[in-house]
């Protein structure tokens, strides 16, 4: 080769043999840094679907919930037939007459 004129023939073949030990190396951490890349991407993928099945559930469990309160409060305010008390009236008008003990004027009961 043209970088090894003027070196014996020892090391020239001791250089070759470096460039292409050097050449491998490089070749088989690129493809490691690849391979390496692609794993980390299909993990993300994986985790992502995990993550938003789990998150579907959540918000399904949170919306029935939601609901099953709308339901309450609207039997609570149809009056007495159906449901009695729920908010906090119930509570103000008892700390009116001094039966239970809620934080008036910063003082306790």
């Amino acid at each position: 080769m043209a970088k090894d004129t003027g070196k014996s023939q020892r090391q020239a073949i001791l250089d070759q043999n470096r460039r292409e030990y050097k050449r491998e190396h490089k070749a088989a951490t690129r493809e490691l840094r690849l391979d390496a890349a692609f794993i980390e991407n299909e993990r993300r993928r994986d985790k992502g679907k995990r993550d938003s099945k789990a998150r579907e559930q959540r918000n399904k469990n949170f919306a029935w919930l939601e609901e099953e309160q709308a339901t309450m409060n609207q039997q609570v305010r149809m009056g007495g037939g159906l449901l009695k008390g729920g908010g906090i009236g119930a509570a103000k008008a008892k700390a009116r007459s001094g039966t239970i003990g809620i934080k008036k004027g910063g003082k306790w009961r």
